[in-house]
């Protein structure tokens, strides 16, 4: 993810048809999107729809327009304000891939309460007051670079820690490192590159749809 510390956050807008049409991109509105993006009770057009009413402060002036465009338009935001698309999540599979990572360290869903209780005590950050506040890309800056003495990093070592060979002298160790690694197990595992990458490959998939429903039948 791009960061500079020139970089301003308070004015996240794009521009459409002669309107202004601020954005809120606080970390909670992303979360939300990743959650409704996971919802099946949701259609994907209502899910576009959904989500640009998340972010968009002014959806009134887009309620009327084609999903097409509300497509396109949720995609642009995905991609150029925040940083998530696709061919990035492809190259970081193929690092983590070259490093023999496997498995998957923390899911923002499970792990809310070790994020919260990690974000306070570090940062001395209380993450419920700062929903609506907090801008996305400040958000993971402070979650990957937290203090390696923080439960947070605690429970994705954990996770991460290879289950050492038996030999005479570590039996009671590896039950140790195997208690904890069940205590901490993941059920369903989701990344923010997992959580940004099902988004786009759904709205993708709704954009392809579209097409074929406007494309005009050949005689």
């Amino acid at each position: 993810m791009s960061f500079r510390l020139t970089d301003t956050f308070d004015g996240d807008f794009l521009e459409y048809e002669g309107h202004k049409l601020h954005l809120n991109l606080c970390f909670d509105n992303v979360l939300r999107a990743f959650e409704l993006f996971e919802d099946d009770m949701f259609n994907g057009f209502e899910k576009v729809d959904i989500a640009l009413e998340i972010f968009v402060e002014e959806y009134e002036l887009i309620a009327d327009i084609s999903i097409e465009e509300k497509a396109e338009m949720l995609m642009f935001i995905f991609r150029e304000f925040l940083d998530l698309e696709e061919s990035k999540f492809e190259s970081e599979k193929e690092d983590m891939e070259s490093q023999e990572v496997t498995g998957k360290s923390f899911d923002f869903i499970q792990d809310a309460g070790i994020i919260y209780a990690s974000f306070l005590h570090v940062y001395h950050i209380d993450l419920f007051e700062q929903q609506g506040k907090l801008h996305w890309k400040k958000f993971i800056q402070l979650l990957q670079h937290i203090d390696d003495k923080s439960k947070f990093k605690e429970v994705v070592n954990i996770r991460k820690m290879p289950l050492p060979k038996a030999d005479k002298y570590n039996s009671e160790y590896r039950r140790n490192i195997a208690k904890l690694k069940q205590v901490y197990a993941l059920d369903k595992p989701q990344t923010e590159e997992e959580a940004a990458e099902k988004v786009n490959r759904q709205l993708s998939s709704i954009a392809d749809a579209l097409k074929r429903q406007t494309k005009p039948k050949g005689r």
